[in-house]
């Protein structure tokens, strides 16, 4: 084992020759930097819809005539509960509310904690708001009559939350203009996960016009969908590949020139070949996992602090701007970065230095 003075002349022969080593650090920070901001993008978009799907039922019902969406009421609800194996149906409320002054149409979800005269709303709405001098409340305005509701609280604006008003629900019905007993869609509680598959097909027979979306098909969704995103972003990977290529066949190249009478001074002033060895593996593993973490914190930055401009625009599209990205990392696909960068990366420089300290001095010394 490399003893305190081995240690430190070989940091210090990194710090002489840090020239050399920049390049390598700064190419490797941006490939890891690369991957590791695309990973904590679509782990955290994916988190935070399959967190909205567990508050969910097993089923999903909605009301279609002539391709629109038309609510659903008790009497819906009744018959749903006549099949075997339905445990519940539960009815909710959400849609949407035409804020006029802007064009635009704001979410509107339920939120039984709050009263009838206020309401959360989410960060990118409040901006909107601002403009229009509803900083403390809005009016909302429905045929022939209008309601103010007070603004008790600006929530971040994340994938669940983003463009959206909460109200309670006697509220949300008045604005979206619902009877008591009507509802925008049904969630179906089964009992036994098996049977969710045969109760999908049984509720189109008895109503032909329902939307039927089973969780596993809205999984299926979801994964498809980040599928798709992940072959628009293979094509970072790609580039990203091709620096570090670029990268190691640069640090190939260093070790078979400027570095080859390096070791060869090194062998002839009594440095084993393992010594050689050594003294590579600490350099470049100082640069390399220096610049690994170095990437991942600046990647966290830019991702949750951020709110990862430009990048987040590929999966969720540019009218998305105020979206904040819910905090979180998968350790297991951090671990595999490392794996697959720097040890490939530490290979390219122990293998050649290996080989060139096995070399004869006296010859690559003429």
């Amino acid at each position: 084992m490399p003893n305190k003075k081995f240690l430190n002349f070989s940091v210090k022969l990194l710090l002489k020759e840090r020239g050399d080593y920049l390049f390598s650090f700064f190419i490797f920070s941006f490939i890891i930097f690369m991957v590791t901001s695309v990973l904590f993008v679509s782990e955290s978009i994916k988190r935070d819809l399959f967190v909205a799907l567990s508050n969910e039922g097993q089923i999903v019902l909605k009301n279609t005539k002539g391709g629109r969406f038309y609510p659903l009421n008790d009497n819906h609800i009744d018959a749903i509960l006549q099949i075997s194996g339905v445990e519940d149906v539960v009815g909710k409320v959400d849609g949407y509310y035409n804020f006029a002054q802007d064009r635009r149409l704001f979410k509107i979800a339920v939120d039984d904690e709050l009263d009838e005269k206020s309401m959360v709303v989410s960060s990118d709405i409040y901006k909107v708001l601002k403009e229009f001098k509803y900083e403390k409340e809005l009016n909302f305005f429905m045929p022939n009559k209008e309601m103010t509701l007070k603004i008790k609280d600006v929530i971040d604006s994340n994938i669940l939350s983003n463009n959206t008003i909460f109200v309670n629900q006697d509220v949300a019905r008045k604005i979206l203009q619902m009877s008591e007993d009507e509802y925008s869609y049904l969630d179906v509680i089964v009992s036994n996960e098996d049977e969710v598959e045969n109760i999908s097909l049984k509720i189109p027979r008895i109503f032909p016009d329902f939307v039927v979306l089973p969780n596993y098909e809205i999984v299926s969704d979801y994964d498809n969908l980040f599928y798709y995103k992940g072959g628009i972003f293979m094509i970072l990977y790609i580039v990203s590949l091709l620096c570090f290529f670029i990268l190691l066949k640069n640090q190939i190249s260093a070790i078979y020139g400027t570095k080859r009478k390096e070791i060869a001074i090194l062998r002839s002033i009594g440095f084993a070949i393992k010594d050689i060895v050594a003294l590579k593996f600490i350099q470049n593993s100082i640069v390399v996992v220096g610049a690994y973490f170095f990437a991942i914190f600046f990647a966290y930055m830019y991702v949750f602090v951020l709110s990862a401009p430009l990048l987040k625009n590929i999966f969720l599209g540019e009218s998305e701007g105020e979206i904040v990205f819910t905090p979180i990392m998968d350790i297991k696909m951090l671990v595999l970065v490392f794996i697959f960068t720097v040890i490939p990366y530490l290979a390219s420089i122990l293998i050649p230095s290996w080989k060139l300290a096995v070399e004869d001095v006296d010859e690559v010394m003429k």
